[in-house]
């Protein structure tokens, strides 16, 4: 009896053991196989890189003019048509000038018998045939007749109106007999072969607009250049900005209009050699920036400060380094401290 309770107890023991046993077993067997995850790489190199700003820009025509009526009259003839293009000197109005025309011509013949009269006093001067008081009269009325005849002349020449400068009309408003006053306008006149650039630039960026600088122009699709030509002086007191000029040729392809919307890039604060990194490795969060580093087969989390960006990439003011290599994918992923494998590096 006592050997079978000593068997008895010797088979429950093996039993709890084999149990025992068998549930290491199955819990190492549970457990996944330890994985690391294969990330890609940027290796951060230094190189050239200029800061930009977009700044709004109001495209003018190179010269603008409303032609006004130099003197009140009606309109004799009418020498172009809206939206003609027209060079400098060409006729553009005629207004009526028959009757300054014909006083022109009183006024000349009595010009000449009043020079004839004063040459005729003058040598009877000689002969104490005449004074010199009558000399000084024929004197005042030559040179009173001379002044009337510019003043008509003038007016002759205002009537004819013409084209400034070489350009391209805009429309009018009256037709050939209307009576136009002093001022009215009669047409605009525009000159496009190149446009101005007008632009503003906040004041801390001064120091990177000067004369004789390219700039890059926005407009639609297409990016021009154009070359600053005039800085104003002054920072005005109300949006404490800069108000600079460029000028830009009109493209040979199509015809850019004055007060076209436009865009300035303005490259700002150029440095030598900035830390450049993909925009797909910064993770943004709340508060911060990070990246993750690659290191020692671990991914590293470092905080960095950025400045501007291109399309592509990020200028990293601060929290790495030139040679660091950074993680470019599986950011979803990746933890601090993880082991990593590298796949590729750019």
């Amino acid at each position: 009896m006592k050997k079978n309770y000593t068997n008895l107890i010797l088979l429950f023991s093996l039993t709890v053991l084999a149990s025992c046993g068998g549930s290491d077993a199955s819990e190492q067997q549970a457990m996944p196989p330890k994985r690391t995850l294969a990330v890609e790489g940027y290796k951060i190199v230094a190189e050239p890189f200029n800061n930009e700003i977009i700044l709004t820009a109001t495209l003018l025509a190179n010269e603008s003019v409303e032609l006004k009526s130099p003197i009140s009259g009606q309109v004799l003839d009418i020498h172009f048509k809206e939206g003609q293009k027209i060079y400098k000197g060409q006729s553009i109005v005629h207004i009526d000038d028959r009757n300054w025309n014909a006083q022109l011509l009183g006024l000349k013949a009595q010009l000449d018998a009043a020079n004839s009269d004063l040459e005729r006093k003058k040598k009877l001067l000689e002969i104490e045939g005449s004074t010199q008081e009558e000399i000084e009269t024929a004197f005042s009325l030559v040179e009173s007749l001379k002044s009337n005849i510019k003043q008509l002349e003038i007016n002759i020449d205002l009537a004819n109106v013409t084209a400034p400068f070489s350009g391209q009309l805009g429309m009018r408003d009256f037709s050939k007999g209307a009576y136009l006053r002093e001022g009215d306008i009669i047409t605009t006149l525009t000159e496009v072969s190149q446009l101005k650039v007008d632009f503003e630039v906040p004041q801390e960026h001064h120091a990177s607009v000067e004369i004789g600088k390219m700039v890059k122009v926005l407009i639609d699709k297409d990016t021009l250049n154009a070359k600053i030509y005039a800085i104003n002086p002054m920072i005005s007191e109300s949006s404490r900005t800069i108000n600079a000029r460029a000028l830009l040729q009109q493209p040979s392809k199509k015809l850019i209009m004055p007060g076209t919307f436009a865009e300035v890039l303005l490259a700002t604060n150029y440095v030598n050699n900035a830390l450049m990194v993909p925009t797909q490795a910064v993770v943004p969060e709340i508060n911060e920036q990070t990246v993750y580093q690659l290191k020692n087969g671990k991914a590293v989390r470092k905080m960095i400060e950025i400045g501007n960006r291109t399309a592509e990439k990020v200028n990293v003011l601060s929290g790495i380094q030139e040679g660091d290599t950074l993680i470019t994918t599986g950011l979803l992923l990746v933890k601090d401290g993880m082991e990593v494998s590298l796949q590729s590096i750019q």
